[in-house]
């Protein structure tokens, strides 16, 4: 379980390059120091953030004094796979954590703040921050399968059960506003969760590679959806978006192979680059008349889906959306689309007079273009293996 976390890890570091590259640049540009086993960097006001941790301690007291200087932040990365670590203090001076700085901890079981502590508390192990009254970090290596998350808990932080691969279930209670990005990432024996009518925004990755996750209920609340919120949650079946999303953000359900059928409500009006991808178990697809632009990839490699019908709804079209489909043998629009036109199945666009997508399950093995047609759009024909 360790190594497929590491995996997953690894993943992420790749798919959060782009995301970092501007923190990182900050990163590079002021001085960091070190003090005995700690690495920090100089805050404005002359304090400092501990920025990584270089010993192996099994029982850590972070100082609140490095080389004479207060210690008042500790970055999001600064104890980046200590995994000899099984209990930390956090001091009283310490004012700023932003994400989850003990993620990656595999055998972290309790973090301690002092009952004073003026920003954190803990509760039975678990980090939480006052001002907002948000779960910071849950330690991986609490080994217990369930979890209820105190009530009066408003958020979820970034990463706060990141890999918590014992966790099979998790209790939210209806204080909760926001699950944060990667916020249950990777919890692979997390079989059910209910998110309640208070959650307005999940996060991107927030359930990415909760691979035995086999349904979920999105309440009506919620009116965001991060990008890869649920990707490659490979067991889930069955999704309800409810009618106050407007918008399904790129890979949102990508790699949900197990996902046979999707209900998209009418308030949605874009449904983002590769948000059904590779979801090879699903069957059909409604698009509403709200919807006006379908992503790039949108529902590419979606291997079961044999017929697809475009509302006169829609503006636009990214790249072709239904690349690699392996059985999709007619895509349709009615003869008044504004937009998009459809001959014997294959679709075009009126402005440009481009040929979209060729449906890969056309049996066909040889195909004329239409005369008046300017243009062949980017993956138009990909996967087309009957044509010669």
């Amino acid at each position: 379980m360790e190594k497929k976390c590491f995996v997953a890890l690894l993943m992420v570091v790749v798919m959060m390059c782009a995301c970092w590259t501007g923190v990182l640049a900050e990163d590079v540009e002021r001085e960091t120091f070190t003090s005995g086993e700690y690495e920090y960097a100089l805050l404005d006001d002359g304090t400092v953030e501990i920025t990584g941790y270089n010993g192996k301690a099994e029982k850590l007291t972070i100082p609140n004094m490095l080389n004479g200087k207060k210690v008042t932040s500790i970055d999001d990365r600064a104890f980046y796979r200590c995994d000899s670590l099984i209990s930390i203090i956090i001091p009283d001076s310490v004012a700023k954590i932003s994400a989850n700085p003990f993620a990656y901890c595999s055998t972290l079981k309790s973090i301690f703040v002092s009952s004073e502590h003026p920003y954190f508390f803990a509760i039975d192990g678990v980090l939480f921050r006052k001002a907002d009254s948000c779960l910071i970090s849950y330690p991986k290596g609490r080994e217990y399968t369930t979890y209820n998350i105190p009530q009066g808990i408003t958020a979820i932080g970034n990463s706060a059960f990141f890999c918590c691969d014992s966790l099979i279930s998790v209790a939210i209670p209806d204080s909760v506003i926001s699950i944060g990005d990667y916020a249950f990432f990777s919890c692979e024996s997390l079989t059910s969760i209910s998110i309640p009518h208070s959650v307005t925004s999940i996060g991107d990755y927030a359930f990415s590679w909760c691979k035995f996750l086999t349904s979920i209920t999105i309440p009506d609340s919620v009116t965001s959806i991060g990008d890869e919120a649920f990707s490659s949650c490979s067991s889930l079946t069955s999704v309800n978006i409810p009618d106050s999303v407007t918008s399904i953000g790129d890979s949102a359900f990508d790699f949900c192979k197990s996902l046979t059928s999707v209900s998209i409500p009418d308030s949605v009006t874009a449904i983002g680059n590769r948000a059904f991808s590779s979801c090879d178990s699903l069957t059909s697809v409604s698009f509403p008349n709200s919807v006006t632009s379908i992503g790039d990839s949108a529902f590419s490699y979606c291997d079961s889906l044999t017929s697809v019908s475009i509302p006169d709804s829609v503006e636009q079209i990214g790249t072709n959306p239904f690349a690699f489909c392996s059985k999709l043998k007619t895509i349709s629009v009615s003869p008044e689309h504004l937009y998009f036109a459809t001959i014997d199945g294959v679709l075009f666009r009126k402005a440009d007079k481009a040929l979209i997508s060729y449906p890969a399950g056309i049996s066909s093995s040889t195909y004329t273009i239409p005369q008046g047609i300017t243009a062949i759009g980017d993956g138009a024909f990909s996967s087309c293996s009957s044509l010669t």
